[in-house]
């Protein structure tokens, strides 16, 4: 967590900037804001739709979000959180840290 000199713990301004100030939100994403550059990589991979952007130490940030919380943070777009989900868990499992992203169709399947 990006915490400023003097204040108590709160998010930073770029992260409320990009999620708002929704309590559900921000203490779902909190974890995520303990690793530097994870919003941004999360940001990135998802306007790029390359997952595979994702460092490690992010993924295994973001495998400690709760799953009830994505449909908070991605309401316009149910295939993301899986696709990220997916990556993580083959790169905090030590298979790589640049699987094939499985697609959205994909997913579906499952």
């Amino acid at each position: 967590m990006v915490i400023a000199p003097g204040s108590a713990a709160e998010p930073s301004t770029e992260f409320t900037a990009l999620f708002g100030k929704d309590p559900d939100v921000l203490q779902c994403l909190s974890t995520l804001q303990s690793v530097q550059g994870c919003v941004q990589e999360i940001i990135t991979s998802f306007l790029s739709h390359q997952v595979q952007l994702l460092g490690p130490s992010c993924c295994k940030a973001l495998n400690k979000v709760d799953d009830k919380c994505w449909p908070k943070v991605f309401p316009f777009d149910p295939f993301f959180p899986p696709l990220l989900k997916n990556y993580c868990a083959t790169v905090v499992s030590g298979g790589g840290a640049s699987p094939t992203p499985t697609s959205p169709a994909k997913v579906l399947e499952n």
